[in-house]
């Protein structure tokens, strides 16, 4: 009996278009429906200084009729055939995607060709979405946790383009117009800057079909990492009148009136080809992933001190960051803070038990081992190792990255990357807090 199946695991086929895009399947016997993604190798912080979040409007306006179709034309052939469809825009690329019956793929790809290539740009139709995306960055004022995470990041990753916000500032985005945005469009949607990424129940004809449809994007100067211009001056805090130049290093207080207090606890971290990437994606499980971590038992299960509370770690192209997140009343801000930084103590200077190293192995391998269950979860690998690392990585060799981690190598990086006397503190919560004022019933 074969114990360790993902170990035969087939990478995706791969072709390289007329014009430089990538091609990437991965056919799955069992499923029933085909997704397919459209990505873009570059993000919010590749993006031109003074253009900050045209990636994201683009992803918008891409939505808003083609030269051919109406938007409402658009979404009611998507709907009629019950395709799913989503976008998105991260630091790093965009994407769009499509997961549809068999039956519909030739047509859902030829609709999805057309709006990524033949975007009608109408004047009329680029201010009214100027209005609904400032009404989502007016809305990501309203969510404490995007507010303060926008203001963390930006001061710890200061004049580097990843402290960007993805959203854009209201009066950039007020200056996008139809001739802007076909510039802006021709140089992303370069081949040389897409991956196309497709898996699920990939039937004869579905490959051409694909690399006809996106063979045709136009040869211009491809959007890449080189492309940046760096800025001047450090971004201020988004959505916060402040500037980051002349912020304490290690606190960040914004007052808001709300009840919780948001925290963000963290440090500059790692890129994603960093050779201590691994150990720290089971540093960060193991104080803050699970229901066993070190901060969730000491916060949540001994203390009482918070409801949601967890680590994470953001690792961009150059540069990264390590973070502890959450929420708790006012009150308790100040016991939480030492008890994060006494468990990051304990760490560094007590070290870490093997039971508890191989616990969270196996949690880590586990969920790089489910990562190759669903269509879409492969369609994403898929893309996302084309883009960060320019090659597949087999779950295999990832879980023979995760088994040669010990001890000592957690211990470090626990040192270097969460050294409770290098931390920023930054919170987002009520001003003039006491527990007497406490407004809740």
């Amino acid at each position: 009996m074969n114990l360790d199946p993902y170990r035969n695991e087939t990478p995706p086929r791969r072709e390289v278009l007329p014009g430089g895009a990538v091609l990437l399947s991965v056919p799955m016997r069992t499923a029933h429906a085909v997704t397919l993604g459209v990505w873009l190798r570059t993000g919010s912080q590749d993006e031109p200084s003074g253009l900050g979040g045209v990636s994201h409007f683009l992803e918008h306006i891409l939505f808003k009729g083609t030269t051919k179709r109406s938007a409402l034309e658009v979404a009611e052939t998507f709907d009629r055939m019950g395709a799913a469809v989503d976008a998105f825009t991260t630091k790093d690329m965009v994407a769009f995607s499509i997961k549809v019956l068999p039956e519909f793929f030739v047509e859902a790809v030829t609709l999805l060709g057309e709006m990524l290539f033949e975007p009608e740009m109408d004047p009329k139709l680029v201010i009214l979405e100027q209005d609904v995306v400032c009404e989502e960055i007016q809305e990501a004022l309203d969510a404490p946790e995007d507010r303060l995470h926008e203001a963390f990041s930006g001061q710890l990753y200061g004049s580097n383009p990843r402290g960007r916000p993805i959203l854009g500032r209201p009066g950039v985005v007020r200056t996008f117009n139809s001739d802007l945005l076909r510039r802006e469009h021709r140089r992303l949607f370069a081949p040389a800057n897409m991956v196309i990424s497709m898996a699920g129940n990939i039937m004869d004809g579905f490959l051409e079909v694909v690399a006809e449809t996106f063979s045709r994007a136009e040869t211009t100067e491809p959007a890449g990492p080189g492309y940046v211009e760096e800025e001047s001056n450090a971004p201020a805090a988004a959505f916060i009148d402040m500037d980051l130049d002349e912020a304490d290093p290690f606190r960040l207080d914004i007052t808001s009136p709300i009840i919780q207090s948001y925290f963000e606890i963290g440090n500059l971290g790692i890129p994603f080809h960093h050779e201590d990437r691994v150990p720290v994606f089971l540093l960060t499980n193991m104080l803050g992933g699970g229901m066993s971590s070190r901060i969730f038992q000491a916060v949540r299960e001994r203390e009482g001190l918070a409801y949601t509370v967890y680590n994470y770690s953001d690792m961009g192209r150059d540069i990264g960051l390590v973070s502890c997140s959450g929420s708790c009343s006012p009150d308790k801000l100040e016991r939480l803070e030492d008890v994060i930084r006494m468990e990051y103590y304990r760490l560094i200077s007590e070290g870490v038990k093997l039971a508890e190293l191989d616990s969270n192995r196996a949690q880590i391998k586990s969920q790089l081992i489910f990562s190759l269950e669903g269509m879409v979860n492969q369609m994403y690998r898929a893309a996302r190792n084309e883009i960060l690392y320019g090659r597949f990585l087999p779950v295999s060799e990832l879980v023979d990255l995760v088994d040669v981690v010990g001890v000592d190598d957690i211990v470090r990086c626990a040192d270097a990357y969460f050294n409770p006397d290098s931390l920023l503190v930054a919170v987002l919560g009520p001003e003039g807090f006491s527990p007497s004022s406490d407004p809740r019933p």
